[in-house]
């Protein structure tokens, strides 16, 4: 840990008893950090389920859309709604957590528990995340299962510490977020098409491109640079895993910036998409 980091989380520690239990099989994962947090993650987790078991009863007060949706349309709007709330927060503390890593003395092993806790809120949200995709695979298919094991594996591994310091430019994405969810949310209440539409559309695909593409890129280069330069510090296993699950991230956005750009641009002509092409035109149900 960096004597210059922040030694105080960003909440209460957790039970000590929890803690003790899962530490035998965090260190054999070599999540040396992850215990200290765990309290923060489980919590995290159940706090998005939450929000979205109580999505439909919000939206039913708040849209007359809602109940006459599908229940596969269903699903995917209750988990844009949880994406919402997720961005948000993030984002909100997106100030804090670089900040905080700034004074990281190591790029590479960089750890303090402040940021630790901020990592674990999205932790917990991509073990949510994970669980539904999976629960739902047939609607939500293979590419956002693929994604929400990669992003669960980077966040996670963070806790070995692993590349803490790297952690806000994926936390950034969350910028394009809200674009995405507004975008959908005017797409499943009869606003296809419209001037708010194709206003919020050019937004997210500026956001999307430099956030994710431009900044994303330069990052994944920059990340994977700093890891070939002291490689022989790094577990060669992690290395391996954490090249490939970043590259598949980087590769998924450059792939859904196009099906983006796709969907908006026959929304922008009042197309209505078929049930297949909507699925694979929307970027995500929720973050990406």
């Amino acid at each position: 840990m960096n004597s210059t980091a922040s030694n105080d989380g960003l909440f209460p520690r957790g039970p000590l008893f929890l803690e003790n239990l899962v530490t035998p099989y965090c260190e054999k994962l070599g999540l040396y950090k992850l215990p200290r947090h765990i309290h923060v993650v489980i919590l995290s987790a159940l706090f998005y389920q939450f929000i979205n078991l109580l999505s439909p009863w919000i939206s039913n007060k708040l849209s007359r859309h809602y109940k006459h949706l599908s229940r596969r349309t269903k699903l995917n709007w209750d988990s844009h709604v949880v994406s919402s709330v997720q961005s948000v927060l993030l984002i909100s503390l997106g100030y804090l957590i670089l900040r905080e890593v700034n004074n990281f003395n190591d790029k590479l092993f960089g750890y303090s528990v402040y940021a630790g806790d901020i990592y674990a809120l999205a932790d917990g949200y991509f073990l949510w995340d994970l669980y539904i995709t999976v629960r739902y695979a047939k609607i939500t298919g293979l590419g956002f299962v693929v994604h929400a094991v990669a992003a669960l594996f980077v966040v996670t591994f963070s806790y070995s510490p692993y590349l803490m310091y790297y952690g806000p430019t994926y936390l950034s994405w969350e910028l394009s977020t809200p674009f995405l969810n507004i975008h959908y949310f005017l797409d499943k209440t009869n606003k296809t098409g419209s001037k708010f539409q194709i206003l919020n559309g050019i937004l997210l695909i500026l956001t999307f491109f430099f956030v994710r593409i431009v900044w994303g890129w330069y990052s994944a280069y920059s990340t994977s640079m700093e890891i070939i330069r002291r490689v022989t510090e790094i577990p060669r296993g992690l290395s391996l895993f954490y090249l490939a699950a970043n590259m598949s991230l980087n590769c998924l956005n450059l792939f859904w910036v196009f099906k983006m750009m796709d969907a908006i641009r026959r929304r922008a002509h009042g197309e209505k998409l078929s049930p297949a092409q909507t699925a694979n035109s929307e970027v995500a149900k929720k973050n990406l």
